[in-house]
């Protein structure tokens, strides 16, 4: 999903699923990892959350004009485990709740402020106190000159950056994120440029069922994939907005 400069997708063992209004499909029992890239020229400082609760102990810093992957839950400088994302069923509603955010990535992230560059004024005066043919041989007299280079303003703060290697009410048949398999992805300290005060959010809730809310999904549908028109059942690239037979809308 892109917003102002900023993509967020979901990857499902390295391949990139499609979303589909909002929601990205895939099967219960899948390990998922989120994939931020920034698109603009500033630093920007990420915060995920899912099921309405922040997955990173620290922000994470994504440079101007490259990505990081996420690969799970990541508790102080490191990731343990990665994210799994099971079916919610009654008797994890009994244990745990049942919460109007499970089933939703968010990603909130904050840009730079834009460097504020001021160029001096630079006056240049010619003092002439002699008229032709006569020149004044003081060395400290022919000009004065005053002002200044370039400046920028810069405040700094201390942020988390990575080193290596993404409301509404949801139902039952919905699922959740949980600690799955081990992983070890390591992430640094990093610096950043003071931030804009407004954030911006993009949201990705996680199906395991069609629409139907009956059947399962058994495959992680991906951008590699093409559509199938609900209509006429023909399929279409997976970058077609309407199916090019009967023209029903396809995202």
């Amino acid at each position: 999903m892109f917003k102002n400069n900023f993509i967020v997708v979901v990857k499902d063992s390295g391949r990139i699923l499609r979303e589909l209004n909002g929601s990205v499909r895939l099967p219960f029992g899948s390990e998922y990892s989120i994939l931020l890239k920034n698109k603009d020229s500033r630093k920007a400082v990420v915060d995920v959350s899912i099921d309405g609760k922040s997955v990173t102990d620290n922000r994470i810093i994504v440079d101007g004009f490259s990505d990081v992957e996420l690969f799970g839950f990541l508790e102080g400088t490191n990731v343990h485990n990665k994210f799994k994302f099971i079916q919610k069923t009654d008797e994890i509603i009994e244990h745990r709740g049942d919460n109007a955010d499970d089933g939703i990535v968010t990603v909130e992230y904050w840009f730079e402020e834009r460097v504020e560059t001021v160029r001096k004024q630079i006056d240049t005066t010619w003092y002439q106190p002699y008229t032709w043919p006569y020149y004044n041989t003081d060395d400290t007299a022919p000009y004065n000159i005053r002002g200044g280079d370039l400046f920028s303003v810069n405040n700094c703060t201390a942020i988390y950056s990575a080193s290596s290697v993404m409301s509404k009410n949801v139902s039952q048949d919905e699922g959740i994120t949980v600690k799955g398999s081990e992983v070890n992805q390591d992430f640094n300290y990093g610096y950043t440029n003071k931030l804009e005060a407004q954030s911006s959010v993009i949201n990705i809730i996680l199906k395991g069922y069609r629409d139907s809310g009956i059947k399962k999904i058994k495959v992680s549908l991906t951008t590699s994939q093409k559509v199938q028109c609900p209509t006429c059942g023909r399929t279409a690239k997976s970058s077609v907005k309407y199916c090019p037979n009967c023209g029903t809308y396809l995202m």
